[in-house]
């Protein structure tokens, strides 16, 4: 497997999902959680669609790696591009894709060149147009 990092010192046990691996499997992030709680709340009050929800809460694993010093489930990532555009996204469970605002799901090319980034790593992104290099400028944890 590739390391996406430019940085020699980077975290060298760190190692990203396999491609093929369900990232899921019942495990939410602290963020997600939050927001999926506060959405069945919502739901439950118009009576339609909590059933989802509900059934995403009940007996997941709420992952809190709140505080880690690299990306992870859960991270808000701000990034300026090799062109200097500046984007942030949330790294989520393929789960809360659509619940988490600016989730992108782990198993994406994009947090799968994240994972395990610091911040003022620089972190290569393979596109269809070729190969675009991302700093990590910030990592927080929303709540």
């Amino acid at each position: 497997m590739s390391k996406a990092f430019t940085r020699e010192d980077a975290d060298a046990s760190f190692e990203a999902p396999p491609p093929t691996a369900r990232l899921s499997e019942g495990r939410l992030t602290a963020y997600g959680a939050r927001i999926a709680r506060d959405r069945l709340a919502e739901l439950e009050r118009e009576s339609h669609g909590a059933a989802r929800l509900r059934e995403l809460l009940e007996g997941a694993e709420v992952l809190d790696p709140a505080g880690a010093d690299h990306v992870a489930l859960g991270a808000r990532v701000t990034l300026r591009t090799d062109k200097g555009a500046q984007r942030t996204v949330v790294i989520v469970t393929p789960d809360e894709v659509g619940l988490v605002p600016s989730g992108v799901s782990a198993a994406s090319p994009l947090a799968r060149a994240l994972l395990g980034a610091r911040a003022g790593d620089t972190v290569e992104l393979d596109l269809p147009r070729g190969p675009e290099e991302l700093t990590v400028t910030s990592i927080d944890w929303p709540t």
